[in-house]
């Protein structure tokens, strides 16, 4: 019995030893050099477009029908601060201000801006 404890001991000290000695044969790990980049250019090409809405459609449009005149009057109550006074957006037609659109001239809505 003594003798297969040995054995056992004999044998995984030779596996330990042959994998630190394969552990020592590799190459050492190289770090890359960082690059330089170049610094951030600005743009120097035309001025940033300046964005308009599209024209409304007529305020009496048939395409505003009642549930949606009654859908912007409950919106209106949530932001009663979006007037035709205070922004150009809610003059136009079918004004949503939960989603802040309009029907255009086309018949779509559209994003006031």
């Amino acid at each position: 019995m003594k003798r297969r404890g040995m054995s056992r001991v004999a044998l995984a000290a030779a596996l330990l030893g042959g994998m630190a000695s394969g552990l020592s044969a590799c190459a050492p790990h190289h770090r890359a050099a960082p690059v330089a980049s170049p610094p951030p250019v600005a743009a120097t090409g035309a001025a940033a477009p300046v964005l308009v809405n599209d024209p409304s459609a007529p305020a009496d449009t048939p395409l505003c029908g009642h549930a949606a005149r009654e859908a912007n009057a409950i919106g209106a109550t949530i932001h009663p601060d979006i007037t035709p006074e205070r922004s150009s957006c809610a003059a136009n037609a079918c004004f949503d201000p939960q989603t802040g659109t309009y029907i255009g001239a086309d018949g779509n809505r559209h994003v006031c801006r």
